[in-house]
């Protein structure tokens, strides 16, 4: 295996630098996330909140906060003033994205995703889960093929609307319908098939055609 060596560089002088870490404690914070007061010693001052501190700073927090004699930057939150779930957020609330070989998230009692649109891409999805419940105005859905295989599958709409270029029923069992009023029109060629078949009605039994053919 060959080793390629790195050209050896010049020395240069680096930058004097300078600066204090420091506790402090969240006075105020801007409405929109980005800017802080601090308290400490009976003194406030205004910081900026580092875009590495994800976690926004709320009052009477304890941060860590750095200052290089200009300005004051707040660079985590230490210890959550007061009650509630903490959240992943950057300053001034833009856009945020995690990337890793493989990302798992976690909810040992609930997990919630919340947005005007939710997208997920993938050439795999699977869910499992015991109960599964949708709720909303209009699913779409457009795919190739589409399966569904249950031992009980059950529907109950208003209005039920099927509509298939071909469509074929296979029933290995019972085929059972019920209906107040059924109204079946063949515009072609209707043909049925059985061993044997039973029409019993209770007042009228109506055939109307140009020709008849029994037997």
């Amino acid at each position: 295996m060959s080793v390629r060596r790195l050209p050896r560089r010049p020395a240069v002088a680096l930058p004097p630098i300078g600066g204090t870490i420091a506790g402090a404690r969240v006075a105020e914070t801007g409405e929109a996330g980005d800017r802080v007061e601090l308290e400490r010693d009976g003194l406030r001052w205004p910081a900026l909140v580092s875009v590495s501190c994800l976690v926004p700073p709320r009052a009477g927090d304890t941060v860590l906060v750095f200052h290089d004699g200009d300005e004051a930057y707040v660079i985590q939150v230490l210890r959550r003033g007061g009650d509630g779930p903490v959240t992943l957020a950057l300053p001034g609330r833009g856009p945020l994205a995690i990337e890793g070989e493989t990302l798992a998230l976690i909810g040992r009692r609930r997990l919630a995703l919340t947005g005007d649109r939710l997208d997920l891409h993938g050439r795999s999805l699977a869910l499992v889960a015991e109960t599964t419940t949708w709720l909303g105005r209009v699913l779409t859905g457009v795919v190739d093929h589409f399966r569904i295989s249950a031992k009980t599958h059950e529907t109950s709409a208003g209005t039920l609307v099927e509509k298939a270029t071909d469509r074929t029923a296979i029933v290995e069992g019972t085929d059972s319908v019920r209906a107040e009023t059924r109204v079946v029109t063949v515009t072609g060629i209707a043909a049925e098939t059985a061993r044997s078949k039973v029409v019993a009605v209770t007042d009228d039994l109506r055939m109307d055609g140009k020709r008849i053919t029994m037997g």
